[in-house]
């Protein structure tokens, strides 16, 4: 090499050597995608951040239990439901996420879609060890891990007789979805919107929570099966 190009290749090596540990560092700080079955792994080894993307009338539905819910997005299916408001949703909320951008996190929603663009936000926020559950809640229930409900719950003057046999039957139904019986599960599901007309019609809930409940469960819920 001729010698007057030497200091000129010495700064271009040295400039390499610096941006270069950035460079592997951005690599490494990749999500990963996960199977149900190594994500229940790691939810029954603990110390793991579930973070649920999906939307409030979906995480109520349905959702694994432990699971922090900060929507990625508002669903433009099906009509009636909420739009959220930006500062709502997880874009601007990862202030509410682990101080310690090494912390494990287990993300997923539905189907394993919008949690591949909600890993993406965490990695570039900073955090090194995201782990994106493939085929999100749906395959996790076909595999027949567990999960909670908790719509029954956000009526508040629900009276708690008329809560503790709306969550029963809530809970058979969930129980039907996890052993994969999902023609006894749809079966329930209407029975249960037949008991909430009852419900309706003996004045324990008025028509607002009754249209509430039927819609979790005729929309969210069969939307699991």
């Amino acid at each position: 090499m001729d010698k007057q190009y030497l200091p000129y290749f010495s700064a271009i090596l040295f400039a390499f050597l610096l941006i270069a540990p950035g460079i592997a560092a951005a690599e490494d700080s990749k999500y990963i995608n996960v199977s149900v079955y190594k994500a229940e792994k790691m939810i029954e080894k603990g110390d793991v951040f579930i973070l649920d993307v999906r939307t409030p009338d979906e995480f109520n539905a349905a959702h694994i239990e432990g699971a922090v819910l900060i929507p990625i997005a508002s669903l433009k299916n099906p009509s009636g439901e909420p739009v959220l408001p930006p500062e709502d949703l997880l874009a601007n909320r990862t202030d509410e996420l682990p101080d310690d951008c090494d912390a494990k996190i287990l993300v997923y929603c539905k189907t394993g879609s919008r949690s591949v663009n909600a890993s993406k936000i965490l990695v570039n926020a900073g955090y090194t060890n995201v782990n994106n559950m493939e085929g999100g809640i749906k395959v996790w229930i076909d595999a027949g891990y567990p999960v909670v409900s908790s719509f029954v719950n956000e009526l508040e003057c629900v009276d708690n007789s008329t809560r503790t046999a709306l969550n029963a039957k809530v809970n058979n139904i969930l129980c039907h979805l996890k052993i994969g019986n999902d023609l006894k599960a749809i079966e329930k599901i209407g029975k249960f919107n037949d008991f909430v007309d009852k419900m309706e019609a003996n004045c324990r809930l008025n028509s607002d929570e009754a249209n509430y409940l039927i819609h979790e469960a005729t929309i969210h819920l069969k939307d699991l099966i």
